[in-house]
């Protein structure tokens, strides 16, 4: 199976980056393709109750129209609403919703009114926004830049129903935590792909919110087809296999720097509950 990689701010062996607040900020030269962003929208439906419209009804039959048409608009590029199948006991959220955007312009519902009145031409956009409100709370949103992916060939966008979202903290890191992704643990995340253990994989730096109030930095994302392969070691063997060249020293001393290179702040486990992207086919 042939591999590839989107890489959209760096070029490993040529970038010259400093660190600011936290962020990894790149000369504009270094990068290999259009910027893309990710916005992760938090969101909290217990304790909701409505006799006529529910969270995944509303998501389901009155929205996912209003994003195919985004998505042929090319506002979009994907959207996936997800299940927090499993999360920290004192998570404030239980769905999550991502949406890929290659416009940082186009993030906060650009033209949504008038693409509203073009799906539904008989019911007022107001009272369509009103009654998705009172089937959810939205508890935060976050803004990401998607820095690059390792997907199968044919795909331009991660795909699979499960996914285990790594929130790291490398503020205190050895600072090469980007190479050691991308560089030792990419080949190794190809390899997986390439043995069907894995669907996809990406990588996201935090752009907001800024500051101290970050418990993360940045976040890898393992896509998965099913469930049973989470469960798949991921270690020296793989290691070898990826890096034939590498002694199992060597290979250890990368495994040493990539725990220096960041601290994991808390992984998650989502289940996709529905999607629409690039890659349908409509």
């Amino acid at each position: 199976m042939r591999l590839y990689k989107i890489r959209n701010y760096f070029l490993l062996k040529c970038v010259i980056g400093i660190i600011v607040s936290g962020l990894l900020v790149l000369p504009v030269g270094a990068q290999t393709d259009e910027p893309k962003y990710m916005r992760v929208d938090y969101i909290d439906t217990r304790g909701i109750i409505d006799e006529n419209d529910s969270f995944l009804k509303i998501e389901h039959e009155l929205w996912k129209p209003i994003h195919k048409e985004r998505l042929r608009q090319g506002i979009l590029l994907y959207r996936g609403l997800y299940h927090v199948f499993a999360g920290g006991p004192d998570a404030s959220y239980n769905y999550v919703v991502t949406t890929i955007f290659d416009d940082f312009g186009k993030l906060d519902n650009y033209r949504l009114d008038e693409i509203i009145a073009n799906v539904y031409p008989s019911d007022d956009p107001e009272e369509i926004i009103k009654r998705t409100k009172v089937t959810r709370n939205i508890v935060r949103t976050e803004i990401w830049q998607v820095n690059g992916a390792i997907l199968p060939e044919g795909a331009t966008m991660p795909g699979g129903k499960y996914a285990t979202i790594n929130f790291f903290d490398a503020r205190d890191g050895s600072g090469e935590h980007a190479d050691l992704e991308f560089g030792f643990w990419g080949r190794i995340h190809e390899l997986r792909i390439d043995r069907e253990i894995l669907n996809s994989w990406a990588m996201y730096t935090l752009l907001y919110p800024e500051g101290d109030v970050r418990y993360y930095t940045y976040s890898t994302i393992d896509y998965y087809d099913e469930l049973g392969d989470l469960r798949q070691p991921v270690g020296m063997e793989l290691a070898r296999i990826a890096h034939p060249d590498l002694t199992d020293d060597e290979l250890s001393d990368y495994f040493t720097r990539t725990g220096e290179a960041r601290t994991v702040y808390k992984t998650e486990l989502w289940k996709l509950i529905d999607s629409v992207s690039i890659d349908d086919e409509f």
